[in-house]
């Protein structure tokens, strides 16, 4: 195998590498998307109930890193989504505010409490150095409860 072969054989396991990392990206980026969607779709339900209070649960950080935080990285901008997929027209109310509890606030709701929670997973303990006695290595992700209460 000559050098060009070797070049080329290196090019293609670099380009399927990166397109394997994209499409992982993607995932994440949709399964954080679909759990926006989902809080907006829930927040229009129980306004449409009549309910007088609303919560939320929103993973914030988990242990890969991934930060979610008012989801700043994912555009929400234009029509809250509904149940069936279908956008509601809103005419001239597409909100220019793109973060999920802004959001969740244009569907009637005022954000009353937030609050933020580690949640557990996992540990993983090893024996330590000379004086540290043992290591433990705690796994879990943080999670932001927010309380709404009905607005209009």
């Amino acid at each position: 195998m000559g050098m060009q072969e070797r070049w080329q054989s290196r090019q293609g396991e670099l380009t399927a590498k990166n397109e394997a990392r994209d499409a992982e990206d993607v995932q994440r980026r949709e399964a954080v998307v679909e759990a926006a969607e989902s809080a907006i779709v829930a927040a229009a339900d129980a306004f449409g109930r009549g309910d007088g209070w609303f919560e939320a649960e929103v993973e914030q950080r988990g242990t890969s890193g991934w930060s979610v935080y008012g989801l700043a990285a994912v555009d929400l901008r234009g029509p809250a989504p509904t149940r069936g997929g279908v956008a509601r027209s809103r005419p001239g109310r597409a909100s220019p505010r793109s973060d999920l509890l802004s959001r969740i606030e244009d569907e009637g709701w005022s954000l009353h409490t937030a609050q933020y929670v580690h949640v557990h997973l996992s540990e993983e303990s090893r024996p330590g150095g000379l004086l540290s006695g043992e290591r433990v290595t705690v796994k879990g992700k943080i999670v932001g409860v927010y309380l709404f209460r009905r607005a209009r």
